[in-house]
């Protein structure tokens, strides 16, 4: 029994490894500006696979969908950017001025960055699993997203753990904290997304 839990931690850890390092090799292909979108989308295409089967993560099959995820990797990741930095500049602007109307102001704004974090995720886990149009992956991410409020407290709070680990260990940054949080969203995704896929079928 002892050993086959520490089996299954080696493979879960190794895995989360081996796609963290395909996604810091791919995004400086990309220079980093052209590279971190794509990466995003290969990683979870192949965690959506290939699960904990990390043998079937190879690097032609991570080079063949970094390639196919290109263009609209970069659209999405930048996408996501701008609404992070305009909301972020609303809140830093917000919370500067008195009065009550602001201060709830800054909730709303709080909520709408929540909101587009865990939107976004959510579409990058989505657009590995379902081959649709843009519009239909938002769609479904949004409704994932406010169909179960203690989903999204359960999300956040391990999005704040991974964080909090990373911030203390700082090589996470390079070997796991990005592929854990998708993992995490999926995980948390899971029974949205297997009633989803009973839906279409």
């Amino acid at each position: 029994m002892l050993s086959t839990g520490l089996q299954k931690a080696f493979i879960r850890l190794y895995t989360i490894i081996k796609l963290s390092l395909f996604f810091w090799l791919f995004s400086f292909c990309g220079l980093l500006i052209l590279g971190i979108g794509p990466s995003l989308l290969m990683i979870s295409d192949l965690y959506h696979y290939n699960g904990w089967h990390y043998q079937l993560d190879s690097f032609k099959a991570a080079w063949q969908l970094f390639k196919q995820y290109f263009k609209v990797g970069n659209a999405y990741f930048y996408g996501w950017v701008g609404l992070l930095v305009l909301l972020s500049f609303n809140l830093w602007y917000s919370v500067r001025l008195r009065g009550l109307i602001f201060l709830i102001l800054d909730f709303v704004i709080i909520f709408a960055i929540i909101l587009v974090i865990c939107v976004f995720n959510g579409l990058i886990v989505l657009a590995g699993a379902y081959s649709t149009s843009t519009i239909n992956l938002l769609k479904l991410a949004f409704i994932q997203f406010f169909s179960n409020f203690f989903n999204v407290l359960k999300t956040v709070l391990g999005y704040v753990i991974i964080l909090g680990f990373t911030y203390k260990f700082p090589g996470l940054i390079l070997f796991g904290t990005v592929p854990a949080i998708l993992i995490w969203t999926a995980f948390i995704g899971r029974p949205w997304y297997q009633t989803l896929k009973g839906q279409l079928a």
